[in-house]
């Protein structure tokens, strides 16, 4: 790249990672896998961590850590004291070997994301795969990757965008359209079986996955997780700052906003116990503030529902404030917010 071309990327201010990193939700779960690969880039978890508590001091400290404020000698030292203050049962290792872990693993895949925004925002056409040297195990699928230079849009990149499993090193950087026509062909070739070269659980591009499909990725979390367990973090996930976002009209596409009681979801002929809100009935309710829809989940969770032809009304009053919630099943199964409305008698 010339100059020209790297300071329009890489000059641009750098907050794309921490924006990436700020918008998940914190999840519980049991083990690493509990969520699917893509579902990553959307929900911040840790294998073991069931407590909300816990969830949210680790997600503080792994949230100054992107954003440059903490180095991995200093979550080292924090890390212990959270294990032990929560009676952390850890999974797969030390305190020090599960610290770096969480440190390295949030850390690459929010600057991988951030720098994909920024390969979208720069115009780059190409990019390069690279394996870092002297790394002490290095895997052979990912050195077998090294310098392969392919256009940004090649499927390759769904799958072999970096990082590629738990420890990965390796980058992508941005390349030229005159790179990638003097590069020899064998760079420019992918290896056969190339989708199945990412460890288990690695293969999506973390910059593409929190676009692509959004909060719905968690949907099978959602879904796992038992009534009330649900219901109750998601009166954590609507007081979360992406929630704020999302009303504002600053991230796109649908966010969970409730969760159905077992008897409320039979009487709408539901399947999914999850409500959701999409950004364009959102736009119908734009009299209404964040906090009257961070009162979602309590308006659902405690009012009276009521048929209203293909829809459902579910009525709730708060002090001398009536509100009024139509959720419609779709054909789907799924439960959808068409409207939140308020009163003041």
């Amino acid at each position: 790249m010339n100059t020209a071309e790297f300071d329009k990327v890489f000059k641009l201010p750098f907050n794309e990672a921490s924006t990436f990193f700020r918008d998940k939700l914190n999840l519980p779960t049991a083990a690493w896998d509990d969520i699917s690969g893509a579902a990553h880039a959307k929900g911040f978890t840790s294998a073991g961590a069931y407590k909300a508590e816990l969830l949210a001091d680790l997600r503080k400290m792994t949230d100054k850590a992107i954003a440059g404020g903490m180095d991995i000698r200093e979550f080292r030292k924090q890390f212990r004291p959270l294990v032990e203050r929560y009676g952390w049962q850890l999974k797969g290792g030390s305190p020090a070997w599960r610290s770096d872990l969480i440190w390295r693993t949030n850390i690459s895949t929010a600057y991988q994301a951030g720098r994909w925004k920024q390969f979208e925002a720069g115009g780059i056409t190409h990019l390069m795969y690279l394996h870092r040297d002297g790394v002490r195990n290095p895997r052979p699928n990912h050195v077998a990757l090294d310098g392969k230079i392919l256009p940004i849009d090649d499927p390759f990149w769904s799958a072999n965008y970096p990082p590629n499993g738990f420890g990965c090193h390796c980058r992508a950087v941005a390349a030229t359209a005159d790179e990638y026509q003097a590069a020899p062909a064998e760079l420019k070739t992918k290896p056969e079986g190339w989708e199945n070269f990412p460890d288990k659980g690695w293969d999506y591009n973390v910059g593409q996955a929190g676009e692509e499909q959004g909060y719905r990725s968690l949907t099978d979390k959602f879904e796992s997780l038992p009534n009330d367990i649900a219901r109750a973090w998601m009166d954590r996930f609507v007081a979360e700052p992406a929630f704020g976002r999302f009303i504002s009209g600053e991230i796109k596409g649908e966010f969970p906003v409730a969760v159905l009681r077992p008897e409320d979801l039979a009487a709408i002929g539901g399947e999914s116990q999850t409500v959701w809100l999409s950004d364009t009935a959102l736009a119908a309710g734009r009299d209404l503030t964040v906090e009257d829809y961070r009162l979602l989940p309590g308006i659902i969770d405690n009012g009276e529902i009521a048929s209203d032809g293909e829809a459902h009304v579910i009525e709730f009053k708060l002090g001398g404030t009536a509100y009024q919630a139509k959720v419609k099943r779709e054909r789907s199964g799924r439960a959808y917010l068409l409207s939140l409305t308020k009163s003041v008698a």
